[in-house]
């Protein structure tokens, strides 16, 4: 039987030493211990950490039903393994009819008569045993016992090797995972400009795929800004020839694929082989939205402090015109108190309409305006909005007219929102108009409807007409009001996925207002929900 029994270690060697991890050569290494050794089981068992328990690492046997399952924890007292663990030497068991380990009666029933345990030490400790079953009893003797000693160790730095190995394989899964699930961008580029590694989510930040920035060079830089490149290029030099040890929170701009633009925050370090630096490795997360709110605060203070300046002048002349009444005796009091009471009264006004207006564009321009959407009637906001400004454009001598065809259909949008459209055009038109009259209609152009505010006041010239929906613009800097109301009404119809514009022949020639809706409409721009097609209600058909 030990014939050739060197060829066969040499052989088991060889194989034990082929793979990294010991269970893909285990079968070939059964098949040449079977030339040797005659078995009709086979396993290797493995302590766990806290040394209570033992796995059944591998198995191999003749036999269809096994109670020991593989890849199952066992308890130590009372087992084979707890004995070879303790003495560190092998344990044969003669008839596992008469054994004295719990293991020892359920291999008996499977048919095992005779069994060998034999220790696998590494580096001074036993990690396991590897385990003989024959259906013969009393099979094991010395002879085997010494024929695998000169097995055992190198199949013990195998198993510890696998271990290892499966542990490396454990952590790279985990790894892997982070990056594959990670919002922000992972990556490790060469010194050269090479990415050796980049997270998947960088397409959803940049529209790009992971194979972009494998097979272009040059750091991701092609994405970047132009404004941004030399700065951004300049940063990771340094960490690269170690002038930095890293760049932390470094912000920039890239270009999206779709053309907009995304803000990145970078943070790099350095790769390190011994005392050189090989490359980098950092992430870079999406700041975009926070730059939108500090763009929004940005703007909100100098919105504010451009539009309160003037009635905050006003309201202060007023105060100095009171102080000076008061210094000389309250002279002329009556009329210097109607004026000064005039002054403050439309100042305050002025100052509570100028701060509703920044909050409202305000929220507008950041999209946390909410929508409510709702089947609308424009015929019943037009009539509501003719009988509410009735008097104050009578007062100017001045006829509302209206006529919205009975066969417009309801639109789906926020009634609200459209109200405040259409009564802030009509509201303009009675500012800006001294007599004649004002009309409000409506028709259906395809897919659409359109709403008219016309009137016969001062009209507009072509400077006007291209920069009345700028935010503060006003054709006369000291007119009344904001000069924000037209960019509202332009922001509230954008978001019903309409568009709005003015017509006029030119000055004195009167104004027209116009914005249309979709009638097959979707949520408005920004608001959360999928598309919702509304049908339409047009009498004729619609085309």
């Amino acid at each position: 039987m030990f014939i050739h029994k060197k060829e066969i270690i040499l052989n088991i060697n060889r194989i034990i030493f082929s793979s990294l991890d010991i269970k893909e050569v285990y079968q070939s290494m059964s098949n040449e211990l079977l030339k040797v050794i005659d078995f009709d089981r086979l396993s290797v068992t493995l302590i766990t950490e806290d040394n209570n328990l033992y796995e059944n690492f591998v198995l191999s046997k003749d036999y269809e039903y096994t109670a020991l399952k593989e890849g199952v924890l066992y308890p130590m007292e009372g087992s084979l393994m707890k004995r070879v663990v303790q003495f560190r030497e092998p344990v044969i068991v003669e008839d596992t009819s008469k054994g004295r380990f719990l293991t020892d009666t359920v291999l008996f029933r499977e048919g095992i008569r005779s069994r060998l345990g034999f220790p696998l030490e590494y580096k001074g400790t036993v990690v396991g045993s590897v385990n003989f079953g024959s259906k013969r009893k009393d099979y094991y003797s010395k002879k085997h016992i010494n024929f695998f000693s000169q097995i055992a160790p190198q199949l013990a730095m195998a198993i510890e090797n696998t271990r290892l190995f499966n542990k490396i394989k454990e952590a790279e899964e985990k790894y892997r995972t982070i990056i594959e699930s990670s919002p922000d961008i992972i990556f490790e580029c060469k010194k050269d400009g090479v990415f050796s590694l980049m997270s998947p989510s960088v397409e959803k930040i940049t529209g790009y795929s992971v194979d972009h920035f494998y097979d272009n060079h040059g750091y991701g830089l092609s994405l970047c800004h132009a404004e941004d490149q030399d700065r951004v290029q300049r940063e990771i030099l340094q960490v690269l020839h170690g002038l930095n040890n890293s760049s932390m929170d470094l912000e920039f701009r890239v270009i999206h694929k779709q053309g907009k633009v995304i803000w990145l925050s970078l943070e790099v370090l350095p790769i390190k082989e011994g005392n050189s630096i090989i490359g980098s490795e950092g992430f870079c997360r999406d700041i975009t939205e926070r730059k939108k709110l500090e763009e929004l605060k940005d703007n909100l203070i100098r919105d504010v402090t451009h539009e309160l300046k003037t009635p905050v002048a006003k309201i202060e002349m007023a105060v100095d015109m009171f102080e000076r009444s008061v210094e000389t005796g309250n002279k002329n009091t009556p009329g210097k108190s109607s004026q000064i009471h005039e002054i403050l009264r439309n100042n305050v006004n002025r100052l509570k309409n100028s701060i509703k207006n920044i909050l409202d564009i305000s929220k507008l321009e950041s999209g946390m305006e909410t929508f409510k959407l709702s089947d609308v009637s424009l015929a019943d906001i037009v009539k509501q909005i003719a009988s509410e400004m009735k008097d104050a454009a009578g007062r100017k001598g001045i006829v509302i007219l209206y006529q919205i065809p009975s066969h417009i259909p309801l639109i789906k949008a926020d009634r609200d929102k459209i109200y405040h459209v259409i009564a802030h055009l009509v509201d303009n038109a009675i500012k800006f108009t001294e007599q004649g009259e004002i009309s409000i209609s409506a028709r259906l152009v395809p897919d659409e409807v359109e709403i008219t505010v016309e009137d016969t006041g001062r009209g507009m010239d072509e400077e006007t007409k291209k920069r009345v929906f700028e935010k503060f613009y006003k054709e006369t800097p000291s007119a009344y009001g904001s000069g924000i109301g037209l960019t509202i009404c332009k922001h509230i119809v954008e978001m019903h996925r309409g568009r709005i514009w003015v017509e006029s022949e030119g000055k004195g020639k009167g104004s027209q207002v116009k914005f249309v809706l979709p009638i097959t409409a979707g949520y408005p721009l920004g608001s959360s929900g999928h598309t919702k097609t509304v049908p339409c209600y047009a009498k004729p058909k619609c085309e």
